[in-house]
């Protein structure tokens, strides 16, 4: 690895974890790249291919450390996944759960993770999901570590029937919990849609909304 790829890592990575990701880059042959924020995902994994023959990583450059060292092991464990059985297997079948809870669980018992980390990561170890929103005690711990994260709140924090601000800008009314998402009026359009539980809002006091 070129120092300059190593001084870009550092910016973005906790401090205890550069060396250990430097060498699983070089042992894997991982082109990693930091991309801006998007969206839809906040890391991908893309195998060898006819163009390239390194294993690509991204993972979103907008996450706190902590949270992109954990994406970097998500997409890792599709790595070593891919190795082991190429294409035969499910993105997030079982056996890509197996091999992301065995990183998480040695990360745990390694004194690396700082201590209010621990007891969510060790508890997301025990019950893999594809995405790190579906736990919401290990989401709000990763969070905490955004700058000011202490004016964050979710859609799970307000009250039903009160109002917020969502990403796009606009106005809902929270309503009623449908299975594993908040159903939501839109109150510029006076449609409804499907939160999730994670989702950063901005509330709003109730007495300014004309309905």
């Amino acid at each position: 690895m070129q120092p300059r790829h190593k001084e870009i890592i550092i910016k973005y990575l906790p401090a205890q974890t550069v060396e250990q990701v430097i060498e699983l880059i070089t042992k894997y042959n991982i082109q990693l790249r930091i991309t801006a924020g998007r969206n839809t995902k906040l890391g991908d994994y893309r195998p060898p291919g006819i163009k390239s023959k390194t294993h690509r990583i991204s993972v979103n450059g907008n996450l706190n450390p902590w949270f992109l060292y954990l994406v970097f092991l998500h997409e890792l464990a599709h790595l070593l996944i891919w190795n082991k059985y190429k294409n035969r297997v499910n993105p997030h079948g079982p056996q890509w759960k197996q091999e992301f809870s065995s990183l998480l669980s040695r990360l745990v018992f390694s004194d690396t993770l700082p201590s209010d980390l621990v007891v969510p990561v060790k508890k997301f170890s025990e019950n893999i999901k594809a995405t790190f929103a579906s736990d919401p005690g290990l989401w709000k711990a990763l969070k905490s570590y955004d700058k000011h994260s202490h004016d964050e709140l979710f859609v799970e924090d307000v009250p039903l029937n009160s109002y917020f601000v969502a990403a796009n800008g606009k106005i809902f009314k929270k309503e009623e919990k449908i299975r594993t998402r908040y159903r939501c009026l839109c109150m510029n359009n006076k449609r409804r849609y499907l939160f999730h539980p994670m989702a950063s809002i901005t509330p709003l006091d109730q007495e300014i909304i004309t309905e």
